[in-house]
């Protein structure tokens, strides 16, 4: 009889003994003896894999949340080739692993979307957060969006026995002014019986104002907007049922609503020239509808451990969310966008073992529906207050609303050759459908409403589509009992944004006279080769993993605000990533990982470096810390490498220290952070890389001063929260 090895819930009592005990000394992300689910869709150990895996447990992502860390700035600070994130935006664009895009997931549920609208990681709070299992690199496992690797986040489940509450509190400030405090509070309820668990929680966040190192309040962001002034809460409900051994009926139900809430605006020195005004924050905004995320979702899974001699697991979810923007300027119109994605999926997966070969297949398909639309407020009144007064006059549109199938084959196998050697190898189809709707270009709709124009032509919509193949292979071969080598090839691929390749048109007055639609501009992505050798070890006093990657595209996207440029240009990436601990004592221990890349793009026969936008910076931690079980510290560093490209745009690197640790009381425990200790005044990577896409270039009469886009990094603030389960 076969046994599942696709569900992200179960965790053997050995291994999480193993996990938890390697979490107080140090990450566990190369525990190879830790049980994953992403990599292939089936359940294994890191040391049967033949790629690049970390898991980065509840106890390590605790440390860095309760010390006062986002979760996108946790992340990046635990996943080697993850880039750092900030603190302070809602957004994480300005995130790629490996230098690409991933597909960031939760229970199995992905995220992303045909509209690249990047806010995954503005979707749950840490609290609800069992556990982060990664795999790096392109893979033909999953649909498009996951070239640079999968982030899937597990939640927590309810588990059989007495019921538990869990709560956790918390404060983060600067000890700035008043306004600069942070303030958490979460509670969950779970427990039940061999046959039924359950849980349910409910987390709240409310952010105050930033500063950055100097004291100095940081700029409101207009272009994907902050968390400052926010409150948030994730509401997340779980049932697991097991009428017997065979089988497993999970439920899960999650509402997320983050909202802003803000007295303080963007005051422009001059809203008649945007290019080289200066811009300050300012108390007195008036605007009623501000920067939110709200996302409502619900995933059903179901296994049966013999079905037709088989393990199966079915699942279906559903996913809506909405995403509001704050009020930016084009050509003096100020103006936010809003918009909504509705999205209903399925998968289907089969195994069988036939005596050393185990077969995995299945298909997996989603449907999605986007709109959005664009608050355009009174020009006059927004250029009176210096853009602190913004009152609404109308709707228009803002990109073409478009429907999307997405439908896919897959096909793996493992093959155990001898004792020591496993051979993987793996074949997806996958075909894509979009559907747009006519569009009239987004300025002529706006002087439509604002200066009564006639109504202008519209772009003709229609109907596109795109099939792909993609292959993957691969070889791990065990050294000895702890030590692996692999090397792995592997094909992945994204789709253009519809909203941003789509629905373009040059007008003479209101005479549409070309456009970018789907009758002329076929639908096209771009396909990625990725190769890697890798070594992992794990010994008595250290782990290790390290792993050299080359990745190449046939296309380069080329993005400039939101604007979409698709090319024949190549693009490759490749670099080094890895991460060594080592224990020094039983209480001692010290961590060190990187991530060493080079991103270029091939123009008239020769590489050049790619787009600051586009491109990632090399990255470094290293930490030392002291833990005993009923106390621990740690001090570490994080270090971001200067970045160029070919245009002459720069992001100058910077150097964080941080401080956290944690104290056991008779119930409960005692978090501790401090977060930038030295007070470092830097700019954030995605403040460099909003310069490059939204400011000033001399063609563009569209563009801002860069002035707009100077987000300070945060300064030093202090965190204490209390945690208990009862």
């Amino acid at each position: 009889m076969n046994t599942i090895k696709a569900v992200g819930f179960s965790l053997s009592p050995l291994a999480l003994v193993i996990s938890a005990h390697l979490a107080h000394a140090a990450p566990s992300a190369a525990n190879t003896e830790t049980i994953i689910v992403t990599g292939s869709k089936i359940q294994t150990t890191i040391a049967d894999s033949a790629s690049t895996n970390w898991v980065i447990t509840n106890e390590e992502l605790t440390r860095e949340i309760q010390g006062g860390e986002s979760l996108k700035g946790a992340l990046g600070k635990l996943i080697p080739s993850f880039d750092f994130g900030s603190t302070n935006a809602r957004t994480n664009a300005s995130q790629n692993l490996r230098g690409r895009s991933a597909q960031i997931m939760i229970d199995g549920v992905a995220l992303n979307a045909a509209r690249t609208i990047s806010r995954q990681l503005d979707s749950i709070d840490p609290f609800n957060v069992a556990r982060v299992e990664v795999l790096s690199g392109a893979t033909s496992i999953y649909g498009a969006g996951a070239t640079g690797g999968i982030i899937n986040i597990i939640t927590k489940r309810g588990k059989a026995g007495d019921a538990q509450l869990e709560v956790q509190t918390g404060v983060t400030t600067g000890f700035n002014n008043s306004e600069d405090l942070t303030k958490q509070a979460a509670v969950a309820v779970s427990g039940g019986s061999d046959t039924l668990q359950g849980r349910l929680s409910v987390a709240y966040e409310g952010k105050g104002a930033a500063y950055d190192g100097s004291g100095d309040p940081i700029l409101p962001d207009v272009t994907q907007t902050d968390t400052q002034f926010n409150d948030s809460i994730d509401v997340m409900g779980s049932l697991d049922y097991r009428p017997d051994d065979e089988q497993h009926l999970s439920l899960t139900a999650q509402y997320y609503d983050s909202q802003q809430d803000t007295d303080y605006g963007i005051w422009y020195q001059s809203i008649n020239n945007l290019k080289t005004t200066s811009v300050e924050r300012r108390n007195g905004l008036e605007l009623d509808e501000q920067p939110f995320t709200e996302r409502l979702m619900l995933n059903v899974q179901y296994r049966h451990s013999d079905v037709l001699n088989h393990s199966l697991l079915a699942q279906t979810y559903y996913r809506k969310e909405t995403f509001g923007y704050f009020p930016y300027p084009r050509r003096n119109i100020f103006s936010a966008s809003e918009q909504s994605n509705d999205v209903l999926g399925a998968k289907l997966l089969l195994e069988k073992d036939i005596n050393s070969l185990t077969m995995s297949y299945g298909a997996d398909y989603s449907y999605e529906e986007f709109s959005a639309f664009q608050r355009v407020y009174d020009t006059t009144k927004t250029t009176q207050s210096h853009g602190l007064v913004l009152e609404e006059i109308g709707k228009i549109d803002r990109y073409p609303d478009f429907k999307t199938h997405n439908a896919g084959l897959f096909a793996q196998a493992d093959w155990a050759v001898n004792g020591k050697l496993n051979a993987f190898a793996g074949l997806r189809y996958q075909y894509t459908q979009y559907k747009g709707s006519d569009f009239i270009g987004f300025t002529q709709q706006a002087l439509t409403l604002v200066k009564s124009y006639p109504e202008a032509d519209a772009i003709p919509g229609g109907t596109t589509d795109k099939d792909i193949w993609l292959a993957n292979a691969g070889l791990k071969y065990d050294l000895t009992g702890n030590q692996q080598v692999w090397a792995n090839f592997s094909q992945g691929f994204n789709m253009p944004d519809p909203g941003k390749f789509y629905g373009k048109g040059d007008y003479s007055g209101t005479t549409l006279k070309e456009s970018v639609n789907v009758e002329n501009t076929p639908l096209d992505g771009a396909k990625t080769n990725s190769f890697e050798l890798g070594w992992r070890t794990q010994q008595q006093d250290y782990n290790a993993q390290l792993a050299a990657y080359y990745s190449l595209s046939d296309k380069t996207y080329k993005y400039k605000g939101a604007d979409l440029e698709l090319n024949s240009n190549k693009k490759r990436i490749y670099g080094l990533e890895g991460q060594i601990k080592y224990y020094l004592t039983d209480s001692w221990y010290s961590r060190a990982q990187g991530h060493l890349v080079q991103s270029e793009t091939k123009n008239n026969g020769s590489w050049d470096e790619l787009s600051i936008y586009n491109a990632s910076p090399s990255t470094a931690m290293a930490a030392v810390g002291y833990d005993n079980f009923d106390w621990g510290t740690e001090l570490n560093l994080q270090h971001v490498g200067d970045l160029s490209d070919e245009a002459g745009y720069k992001l100058e690197g910077y150097k964080l220290v941080g401080l956290n640790g944690y104290y056991t009381l008779p119930v409960g425990q005692i978090n501790f952070g401090v977060q930038n200790l030295f007070d470092k005044q830097y700019q954030t990577i995605w403040s460099r890389k909003a310069q490059n896409a939204y400011s000033e270039t001399p063609k563009d009469p569209k563009s801002v001063a860069p002035a707009l886009f100077d987000y300070a990094g945060v300064g030093r603030t202090f965190s204490l929260s209390y945690s208990a389960t009862f």
